[in-house]
């Protein structure tokens, strides 16, 4: 087996900035390998809950983000700001939450067989769970999109069954 040399990260980050903007804002940096590597870029407008088997690890290399959680019950936000990592548990609903010319880093485990990842929505009004999608997780670049354009499209799965509010799309 050849062992493959080091990464210029700031180098490679320049020689893709253009992909880290919407409407993906996000590129794989190895991902033939144990762990998924991303290098993501903001801004994004994001509702949903990630929830991952395994742990997340967050590395804010440009600017500063918000990491939107779900602790005991309650949403709290982490602030991560530019040089700073944090590790979050595994099984914790999370929303990044990135701003305008920001750069972070993402590194997750290969998901194991049987492992089921979670999209999930909570309403605004009162944490009610809107909606919750479970999928063995290949490829998150292309496996949201379809879940997520789901959601948008139907006011039934955004219309809170506790107390009727309807979740904006977000941009509209």
């Amino acid at each position: 087996m050849k062992i493959p040399s080091p990464l210029n990260l700031k180098g490679w980050i320049e020689e893709n900035r253009q992909h880290l903007k919407p409407p993906v804002g996000n590129r794989l940096v190895w991902q033939d390998t144990e762990f998924t590597v991303m290098v993501v870029g903001g801004p994004n407008t994001r509702k949903d809950f990630h929830i991952d088997p395994g742990e997340e690890w967050f590395y804010q290399i440009e600017g500063d983000m918000i990491l939107k959680v779900i602790e005991d019950g309650q949403m709290r936000d982490i602030p991560i700001r530019e040089g700073e990592m944090f590790l979050l548990p595994s099984n914790v609903p999370h929303s990044p939450q990135r701003f305008p010319n920001t750069i972070g880093m993402v590194i997750e485990r290969k998901r194991l067989e049987g492992e089921m990842d979670h999209l999930r929505w909570y309403c605004e009004n009162c944490n009610n769970v809107l909606h919750d999608v479970q999928f063995f997780c290949t490829d998150l670049g292309t496996q949201l999109k379809p879940v997520i354009e789901e959601f948008h499209g139907s006011e039934a799965l955004r219309t809170c069954k506790t107390c009727n509010t309807v979740m904006q799309v977000p941009g509209t």
